[in-house]
């Protein structure tokens, strides 16, 4: 492909991002999986994570979860993980769900604080 081509893609790909951006919304459901809810009091550090905890990092995530769905890396029901990178390193697995083109229902399966979370092989984490 030639530089032209590709900063052609790119120009589209950040227009496009600051189109629907704008009317992108997210719901968090941070209650739906019962494994969330134990894995919030269960941890090697000893210390709970609270709804604000994932509440916070997800708000940050925004821009960045906005992006990959546009780009295509983010699809409904294809989870993917959510890595904060200041102590107590919160990770989220999160399972997102599609509800139309601008309104994603982000569904949060476990937490953890970890630094050195594993993910599967392939699997997209969000470093925020």
């Amino acid at each position: 492909m030639l530089l032209k081509d590709l900063i052609k893609t790119q120009l589209l790909k950040e227009e496009a991002f600051h189109s629907i951006s704008q009317s992108m919304t997210f719901n968090y459901d941070i209650y739906h999986i019962t494994h969330s809810v134990y894995r919030k009091r269960r941890h090697g550090s000893g210390e709970r994570i609270y709804d604000s905890h994932i509440i916070n990092l997800l708000n940050k995530s925004k821009e960045e979860i906005t992006y990959l769905i546009i780009d295509g890396r983010i699809r409904h029901q294809s989870r993917f993980i959510i890595s904060d990178t200041i102590d107590p390193y919160l990770n989220l697995v999160i399972e997102p769900q599609k509800l139309d083109v601008n309104n994603w229902n982000l569904v949060v399966i476990t937490v953890m604080n970890k630094l050195d979370f594993t993910v599967s092989r392939g699997q997209l984490q969000i470093y925020i």
